[in-house]
């Protein structure tokens, strides 16, 4: 069982999620309707989480959400966006948002995120990925430290495993012959492996930056807490477009 502090402008969602709560066990300690009414709700309950809307009056979420993590840095805040505000999604991160849901959304999603935050467990233990891009969810078995896919004017790479400086030369030699075929976009994929730690990242950096200087077209997928750790506060990579998987838990 959570306490949560439910934070948005509309009743009818703060009702929604407030039920949707409840019914997995958890309490909602208080609701608030706009950013400066969670601030001072937050500093009176100092509850498990938070879910924060975005926009709203007075104070919107962001401005909260940066007054809550200064009073409590290990503040647990997920973001509720609706599916046109991904800028601002990625402005909350960076501001030390958790996480974050688009609405619409169900009960199952909601709680997902949740439970990943807690460090709760569902039945099972295999791990999952979701993010939104267009090709098949699939098992990928190879040899080498990575694979490329090329679909509808994309070529994704995924990371398998740690790569070697061998695996780097031969993952570079594979960017450009990409290039060379004319693709329009690479999109790395790093949702497959445990590929970046703190040893993994730079050389990863390195390689990206080098790409963007030579006008090449990328985009990122990337577990948030990766994304969060590595990538966000390198303003070499702002133009970057990110996509951030989850990590879940399925039957």
């Amino acid at each position: 069982m959570a306490r949560v502090l439910v934070v948005d402008d509309a009743l009818m969602m703060r009702k929604t999620i407030g039920t949707f709560l409840a019914k997995a066990g958890h309490v909602v300690v208080e609701e608030a309707a706009n950013g400066k009414q969670a601030v001072a709700a937050y500093k009176n309950h100092l509850p498990d989480l938070v879910t924060m809307d975005i926009t709203m009056p007075e104070v919107d979420g962001i401005g909260a959400l940066q007054q809550i993590i200064a009073f409590d840095p290990q503040a647990r805040v997920v973001m509720v966006s609706a599916l046109g505000q991904k800028h601002k999604v990625f402005d909350a991160l960076q501001h030390g948002a958790k996480g974050y849901i688009l609405k619409p959304f169900t009960a199952d999603k909601l709680l997902l995120i949740i439970n990943e935050l807690l460090g709760a467990t569902h039945k099972g233990g295999k791990e999952c990925r979701e993010y939104a891009n267009s090709f098949d969810k699939k098992t990928v078995t190879s040899k080498r430290a990575f694979t490329v896919e090329t679909q509808e004017g994309t070529a994704r790479i995924a990371l398998l495993r740690e790569l070697t400086q061998t695996d780097f030369d031969e993952l570079a030699k594979e960017i450009n012959n990409i290039r060379v075929q004319q693709v329009e976009e690479i999109l790395l994929d790093f949702t497959y492996g445990s590929t970046l730690h703190n040893r993994s990242a730079p050389a990863y950096v390195k390689m990206i930056e080098e790409f963007i200087d030579a006008g090449g077209r990328l985009r990122i997928v990337c577990y948030t807490q990766d994304y969060t750790t590595y990538f966000r506060s390198l303003a070499s990579l702002q133009a970057i477009e990110f996509q951030l998987a989850k990590r879940c838990i399925v039957q």
